[in-house]
């Protein structure tokens, strides 16, 4: 009896000269043993691995050969198949020998080829980081019950961002999110940092002109709505709460890394009596300051210092001139959840409301211009850069120097404090109350602020109409 001859290993000048013939054939692999080429009448040619297994002799599909390697990107080798397009005949072999050695090792070939399957399918229906940001900017504008829903303004503002990063680096917004790692955070950012960003051109902000020298506050704005994007897709990945079925297989936040790193230069602006009495006497008569505009910034510095935003947002109904009391709705905080800030108004400050009112009562809000919405929050801001460029920004013939309603804010703080006014009653009369668990849960009726917040106001008012008058120079 003739001994049988092993096959001779398989070689690139033999695979070279296969061609499809009327029957399928199978070419073995003398190198490794089980492994073929199968060359088909169609004229495809795959490799295949013939091996003995518990329910009987398998050939085992390893994959396609085109005569050049076509390696997908990542390639998993954690499970069968490995992800290969097709396989050269060095690949086919380290594939085989990987193949043997799982089931070797107890792994079945068509158990591990479905969860590949299904590992890929999961894998294909990740979401992209452009998904992810879209995704956490419908969250903030839904709202929840920790977080109050998100303003119309920074909403637009979000959907500017990701606009910007789009036309900027839209290939990394592509990438799937899970696979967006701290440096493609860093080049999204760098870009915006170092050279700035075109300015929106309408609304806060707004001039439709580059930053100079770079914007590396604006970079740090960025940064902060990617790592929130980020917290959020991994919070929320496995919430059977969310509107979305979209999955993002996040294992770590890549935002969280980058650090801010634009400068903090924190206002200390204060306006001295004289200037506060300049100001407070002239803003009337300044061109493109009408008389709703100066009587919202009269009646910040008289109500002790409130957010203009804030007074600005407020309905009439939220005046109560007969009980001299405003009701302010506070955002301000981490969540944004809603607190109401009532407020004291003294005689000056409904006199003030009074003044408005033959401006501004046909309209649902005190403070504006139209009856269609109130003024934009960004109007108090222009209105002071228009009275510092007017004649009336002098002292004695010289200008005063600059400043912003904020510093309004600062300044009421600093005459309080020179009253001795206690410091947590001027806290309270400007809105910085108790915060965390004993502010949310105990102490949290308004109305017994309202005592104290008089006693803080009206001192303050006494102060303020002795610097108006120039009995005052504190």
């Amino acid at each position: 009896m003739t001994a049988r001859v092993p096959p001779a290993p398989l070689t690139q000048k033999f695979l070279d000269t296969i061609k499809p013939g009327a029957k399928q054939v199978d070419y073995p692999d003398g190198f490794l043993r089980g492994l073929a080429l199968r060359s088909s009448p169609g004229g495809a040619l795959t490799w295949v691995l013939v091996k003995r297994l518990p329910e009987g002799v398998r050939r085992i599909v390893l994959g396609r050969y085109t005569g050049q390697a076509q390696q997908a990107a990542p390639v998993d080798r954690s499970h069968f198949p490995a992800g290969y397009q097709s396989l050269s005949l060095k690949q086919a072999r380290e594939e085989a020998a990987r193949v043997l050695a799982m089931i070797a090792e107890g792994r079945s070939p068509a158990k591990e080829k479905e969860l590949a399957k299904h590992v890929r399918a999961v894998d294909s229906a990740l979401g992209s980081f452009r998904d992810l940001l879209h995704d956490y900017v419908t969250f903030r504008e839904a709202g929840s019950e920790k977080r109050a829903a998100a303003g119309e303004r920074q909403i637009k503002e979000w959907n500017r961002i990701i606009a910007l990063l789009d036309n900027q680096a839209g290939a990394i917004l592509d990438m799937p999110a899970r696979d967006v790692e701290p440096a493609h955070i860093v080049a999204l950012l760098r870009p915006i940092f170092h050279h700035g960003t075109a300015r929106p051109t309408s609304g806060r902000g707004s001039g439709g002109r580059r930053s100079v020298d770079g914007a590396q506050g604006a970079a740090d704005k960025v940064q902060t709505f990617l790592r929130a994007a980020f917290a959020h897709g991994l919070s929320s990945e496995h919430s059977v709460a969310r509107k979305t079925a979209r999955r993002y297989g996040l294992v770590h936040n890549p935002a969280a890394p980058v650090p801010r790193e634009a400068k903090s230069t924190p206002g200390t602006r204060a306006l001295s009596a004289a200037e506060l009495r300049q100001f407070w006497w002239s803003i009337d008569q300044v061109a493109k300051v009408g008389p709703v505009m100066a009587g919202l910034l009269r009646f910040t510095i008289a109500s002790g210092g409130q957010r203009a935003h804030q007074l600005a947002r407020e309905p009439w109904a939220s005046y109560d001139t007969q009980n001299h009391v405003l009701s302010l709705v506070d955002r301000k905080g981490r969540g944004g959840m809603k607190r109401v800030h009532l407020v004291p108004m003294t005689s000056r400050m409904v006199g003030i409301l009074k003044s408005v009112h033959l401006h501004s009562g046909q309209n649902k809000w005190p403070w504006s211009t139209s009856t269609r919405a109130p003024i934009d929050i960004a109007s108090p801001a222009s209105a002071v850069r228009y009275f510092l460029k007017s004649e009336h920004a002098f002292i004695d013939g010289v200008p005063i120097a600059p400043f912003t309603p904020r510093d309004l804010r600062r300044t009421c703080a600093q005459i309080m404090q020179a009253a001795g006014i206690p410091d947590i009653e001027a806290d309270r009369l400007q809105s910085h109350g108790v915060a965390g668990v004993t502010g949310t849960h105990y102490r949290n009726n308004p109305e017994l602020y309202l005592p104290e917040k008089k006693r803080a106001l009206d001192k303050f008012d006494e102060v303020l109409g002795k610097i108006l008058i120039g009995k005052s120079n504190t």
